[in-house]
């Protein structure tokens, strides 16, 4: 058995772990590296530094970039995917130079569980033959409830610790005395009535069983409670490393020196590993002064007042949960589009800029058959072609049919997104006369738009009462170099926690998502990224519409599957495929083709209006091989479909300033 001397030894290991695993980064400060979770500082730039930090003790790290924090125990489960704790200890102990212990630990032998199930159920007859259940508060009913016995030779009450009787402890009823069955015969002594951490109720965590018994007892099927045998929680926590609570846990050591203690050190290591949890609290002048030490007390004294004081702590639980499930509704709501255009149009009142959101078409929707289906989409195209604005304008359009819509950017800020989607609105506004619209760097430009006219400026006010009338269904995520798979399904789950509602995904872009592992190649982290997405769009029945970059070799040629940029797990991992490319493109076989093609893509990269198309590479869903038109105006990010944006004809009756 690991005793408590050979872990703290090894909590040293920290700082020589760390330093085997990545880099350190001299420019952030001492002490600071590239974080190996996130990659934080590795590859985004000279403005990148590495955010994972070890405190001064050398004991604790934690990751300014993705958030993360513990100690050397579970950056070791994090990083070699090693849950249980005797691993983490062991590898630890290679660089701390402790030697791990032989001997392994104890374990119950076959023929204990017989004989402990016999011994009970024989004490569990002679119950009756003692008064000390009585004087503990115990009733009959809470006796055979917890199965409670009495052995009659030893004086001694029997404590079973689950249902099957493999474990107990008998308590003397003459003296303060606890005795347990030899560890060479029962093995190690587990949690009291451990399976309540599996179920939804609350579950207070006590040191003796008796305690336990008496929550329980009190709080009338409402909760649980566990017992760690002392003030002890190593176990505890062995426990959740394997797997994490259904339940939040209620902190109720005794009330003395040692619980205090326990209930400090304890609430630490919960925080680290991020397991909810409250402290319980108690109505200590409701008891008499001798009654006051632990929960047992407060049972045999005063039943009422303890089952009072448990419902107390219940509903404060349910207080506590419902108020930070409201805060973080508050905080999720203010990434609307909405919330963002109204600050941003209080910035535009000082001259400082104005946010943006995304779009939806006929043909498209046709040659999908019906739309977008739940799965993973991939848009692949050259640079400067209008990935980002077709995303953007689809995602729009999906939004203003009332789905909600999570926007993923990794590199605009959701103002630059939001002034593409106005600049838009004000080409459809003006029936395409093009002196009359307005480019997104127009009305982000503090200057500029200081100098038009009060119609250029109700023109763009009346554009953005229309992008408010859709942009409640919008949420940006914005980041550089801290955004990965990871965040994107837990920004998903949060969405469906608060809001009810499964939102479609879009991921501006692959290839810059936060590497999953900064130790591998850039096609490995980018084949898990594309089954990481794929899961998401599985697991929550939406889609994922993520844009990828092209290999350079493919610039000269017709884009084909194998184009994309790592394109591996894109083949066979996507449900469909995209080609975004200037019509008139060939195969590029020969060097006149070649040549043709160089001139187009030339171009397109002006910044006049071109015919461009959407090849449909692969399509899990229905036919493959075919092709949407589509007239792409890059000055003010608009697809239009036959030169006429028939998603937005409402829109052009509704107002029109001019």
């Amino acid at each position: 058995m690991i005793d408590d001397r050979e872990i703290e030894a090894t909590k040293g290991a920290l700082i020589q772990y760390v330093e085997a695993i990545t880099k350190a980064d001299p420019k952030a400060g001492p002490r600071k590296y590239i974080c190996p979770l996130c990659g934080s500082g590795s590859h985004r730039g000279s403005q990148s530094t590495g955010a994972f930090s070890i405190t001064p003790d050398g004991l604790s790290w934690k990751c300014f970039a993705c958030g993360q924090s513990g100690d050397v125990y579970s950056l070791i489960g994090q990083v070699e995917h090693k849950d249980a704790f005797i691993d983490q200890f062991k590898r630890a102990a290679e660089f701390s130079g402790v030697k791990i212990p032989d001997s392994p630990q104890k374990q119950q032998k076959p023929e204990f569980n017989e004989k402990a199930r016999a011994y009970v159920n024989k004490c569990r007859k002679e119950a009756h033959k003692t008064d000390y259940f009585e004087k503990r508060g115990f009733t009959p009913e809470i006796v055979e409830r917890f199965g409670l016995g009495y052995d009659e030779k030893t004086k001694e009450i029997v404590v079973p610790y689950d249902r099957s009787c493999s474990y107990y402890i008998t308590r003397s009823t003459t003296q303060k005395q606890f005795r347990k069955p030899p560890s060479s015969e029962a093995g190690e002594e587990p949690i009291y009535n451990v399976a309540a951490l599996r179920q939804e109720k609350p579950c207070f965590v006590c040191e003796s069983p008796l305690d336990a018994i008496s929550i329980m007892a009190a709080g009338n099927g409402n909760c649980q409670a566990i017992a760690l045998g002392g003030t002890g929680h190593r176990k505890l926590i062995s426990h959740i490393e394997k797997a994490q609570p259904n339940c939040i846990l209620v902190l109720s050591f005794d009330n003395d020196k040692p619980g205090e203690n326990a209930r400090d050190s304890t609430s630490e290591d919960l925080r680290a590993h991020k397991v909810p949890f409250v402290v319980a609290t108690y109505n200590l002048d409701a008891y008499p002064k001798d009654c006051r030490k632990d929960a047992n007390d407060y049972l045999r004294a005063n039943p009422q007042q303890l089952a009072t004081d448990i419902f107390a702590n219940l509903d404060e639980i349910e207080r506590k949960m419902n108020a930070e499930k409201a805060e973080r509704l508050e905080a999720h709501n203010k990434r609307t589009g909405s919330a963002r255009y109204v600050e941003l149009a209080e910035q535009l009142k000082c001259g400082a800029g104005i946010p943006t959101v995304p779009t939806g078409f006929s043909e498209l929707d046709r040659e999908l058959e019906g739309g977008l289906h739940p799965g993973l989409y991939v848009l692949g195209a050259l640079s400067s072609m209008g990935k980002t604005s077709f995303a953007l304008q689809l995602a729009d359009q999906i939004a203003q049919g009332g789905s909600d819509v999570l926007y993923f950017s990794l590199e605009m800020a959701a103002s630059e997104l939001i002034a593409k989607s106005l600049s838009r609105l004000t080409y459809l506004n003006c029936n395409g006369i093009q002196s009359n619209a307005k480019t997104a760097t127009g009305i982000l430009m503090a200057n500029r738009y200081s100098g038009y006219s009060d119609i250029e400026k109700e023109l763009i006010a009346a554009v953005g009462r229309v992008y408010g009338d859709f942009a409640d269904c919008l949420y940006f995520y914005e980041g550089i170099g801290d955004l990965g798979v990871t965040q994107i399904r837990q920004a998903v789950e949060e969405h469906r926690t608060l809001t009810g509602k499964i939102p479609v995904v879009f991921v501006d872009y692959l290839q810059i998502l936060a590497p999953i592992d900064v130790r591998a190649s850039d096609k490995q982290n980018v084949d898990r990224q594309v089954l990481e997405l794929k899961r998401i769009s599985r697991d929550y029945n939406t889609s994922v519409f993520a844009i990828s970059s092209l290999n350079r070799e493919s610039y000269s040629s017709k884009i084909t599957m194998s184009s994309f940029k790592e394109s591996g797990a894109l083949e066979y991992g996507s449900d469909v495929l995209f080609a975004l490319q200037p019509q008139g493109m060939k195969e590029g076989f020969s060097q006149t083709e070649q040549k043709e093609n160089a001139s187009i893509i030339k171009n397109c990269r002006a910044d006049q209006e071109r015919l461009v198309e959407l090849a449909v590479l692969k399509n899990r869903n229905g036919k493959t091989g075919g092709r949407v038109g589509f007239c792409y105006r890059p000055l003010f990010n608009i697809f239009t479909q036959d030169y006429q944006a028939d998603s937005y004809t409402e829109i052009d009756n509704r107002f029109n300033v001019f």
